[in-house]
């Protein structure tokens, strides 16, 4: 049984970022573009062993409803992982109202995102970004 993670990200780059690192990790990566693929990918995974372990979604997609789409990963049960531009504070904010557990800049995906996923896939809870801490 091969675990997955399920990408919500249009730029190249990140794709091919997210699904070479995580491949490292023994992970598979389906990357979509889109919210409606990200609902598609969603609802095939029907049967347990096909549920994705984590949610990779990028806050910074224009003209996708990526907070939706953090909210039906958080409803099907599965851990967020979000990233962005640093600068972009009203994003992560929306982004952690959403749901989405851990909110990075796309500088720190990019260099930590091994031990990003491997500690939301060990401890999912909600970290507060003002503060650093789990919240309760």
């Amino acid at each position: 049984m091969s675990r997955s993670v399920l990408a919500l990200e249009r730029d190249l780059f990140f794709a091919v970022k997210i699904r070479d690192t995580l491949r490292h990790l023994a992970l598979e990566t389906v990357v979509v573009r889109d919210l409606a693929a990200f609902s598609r990918a969603l609802a095939s995974t029907g049967q347990p062993r096909e549920q994705p372990a984590l949610a990779i979604i990028n806050i910074s997609i224009p003209g996708v409803a990526w907070d939706e789409a953090i909210r039906q990963a958080r409803q099907a049960g599965l851990p967020v992982l979000a990233f962005g531009p640093h600068v972009d504070t009203e994003a992560r904010a929306k982004a952690l109202e959403a749901g989405a557990q851990r909110v990075v800049s796309n500088a720190k995906l990019s260099s930590s995102l091994t031990s990003l996923v491997q500690d939301l896939l060990t401890s999912p809870e909600r970290v507060d970004l003002t503060t650093g801490e789990a919240e309760s």
